[in-house]
C-alpha cells in the first residue's frame, strides 16, 4: 500500500497511479512522473490546465489523462519519458474522464458524449491512432475495472467523488457490480457489498482481491475482499481524512489523502 499526501509545506499532489518504478501523479496543474522510491520527477504535460486521472499503459511507454487543455476534457497520452502529446478524442462532453486501460491496449474512458444528461456516462475503449472509440457494453457506469476474476463495474455516483460528500447515504452513492465469470458483455452483474451503508468507488483488481475505497466506517477508506465479498478487509485508517483516487497495478495500491 502507498500514499501519496498534501501537507502545508508540500505540494497538492493527486491522481496517483503505479507502474513498475514510476509513479504518475497531478501537480500544479499538469501531469508528473518520478521514481517511486524518491528522485526528481518530471512532466509529461506542460499545459498549465487542469488536468486528471493520469494512467501509465500497462506495457509502460504511455501515459493517458484527462485535460482541459482545449476546452472540455479530452484524452490525451504522451511518452512516460516526455514528449509531444497527442489529443485522442473530439468529445465535447464535460464528463470526460480517464480511467484506465483495456487488456487490448486501447485508453479505457467514460464519457457522457452523444447522451442526454450528464449523469448517463458510458465506458469507450479509445485506440492510441486516434480512430473512433468502441462504446463497452455496461450501460451507463461510474467505473469500470476488468481483471482478476471478472467485471468490476460501479453505478453512476451522484457526480463528486465521496471526499465532496462526507457521509452521504443517499440514492445516487456509489455501488459495485461484479460479474464473478469474466468480461461481462453477458450482463450477468450481481450487486458487491449491498450491506455496506456507505459510498463506494474507485473499484480495482489487485489478484484475486476486489479493491475499493468506502466510507461506511464514517472516513473514506481502502478496503478488500474476495470476489464474494467475503473476507472483507480495511487497510487504511479512519481517524483523519478521506482516502482518494485509489488506483493498482494489480499488484499493489496507491491512494492521496491529506495529512
Amino acid at each position: 500500500m502507498t500514499q501519496t499526501a498534501s501537507a502545508a509545506s508540500a505540494p497538492y499532489l493527486r491522481y496517483p497511479h503505479l507502474h513498475g518504478e514510476l509513479i504518475a501523479f497531478t501537480a500544479e496543474d499538469d501531469v508528473w512522473v518520478a521514481p517511486l522510491d524518491g528522485g526528481r520527477a518530471w512532466r509529461v504535460s506542460a499545459d498549465n490546465v487542469p488536468v486528471n486521472h493520469p494512467r501509465i499503459s500497462p506495457d509502460g511507454t504511455t501515459v493517458a489523462w484527462t485535460s482541459t487543455r482545449d476546452g472540455a476534457p479530452e484524452v490525451h497520452i504522451a511518452p512516460v519519458d516526455g514528449g509531444s502529446t497527442k489529443r485522442l478524442t473530439y468529445w465535447g462532453s464535460w464528463k470526460t474522464q480517464v480511467r484506465g486501460w483495456t487488456p487490448e491496449g486501447e485508453v479505457l474512458a467514460l464519457s457522457t458524449q452523444g447522451q442526454a444528461s450528464l449523469r448517463r456516462s458510458w465506458a469507450r475503449a479509445v485506440p492510441l491512432d486516434g480512430g473512433p472509440a468502441t462504446t463497452l457494453p455496461y450501460g451507463p457506469v461510474g467505473d469500470v475495472a476488468r481483471g482478476g476474476p471478472g467485471t468490476l463495474l460501479l453505478s453512476a455516483p451522484m457526480g463528486r467523488e465521496a471526499a465532496w460528500w462526507k457521509r452521504y447515504r443517499g440514492g445516487t452513492a456509489g455501488k459495485l457490480w461484479i460479474d464473478r465469470e469474466g468480461d461481462g458483455e453477458a450482463g450477468e452483474f450481481v450487486r458487491l457489498h449491498a450491506d455496506l451503508d456507505g459510498n463506494l468507488e474507485y473499484p480495482s483488481w489487485v489478484g484475486e482481491r476486489v479493491v475499493f475505497l468506502s466510507d461506511h466506517e464514517g472516513v473514506g477508506a481502502v478496503y478488500s475482499s474476495l470476489a464474494d465479498g467475503s473476507d472483507l478487509r480495511r487497510h487504511t485508517a479512519v481517524d483523519g481524512f478521506y482516502a482518494r483516487h485509489a488506483s493498482t497495478d494489480v499488484t499493489r495500491v496507491v491512494y492521496a489523502s491529506r495529512r
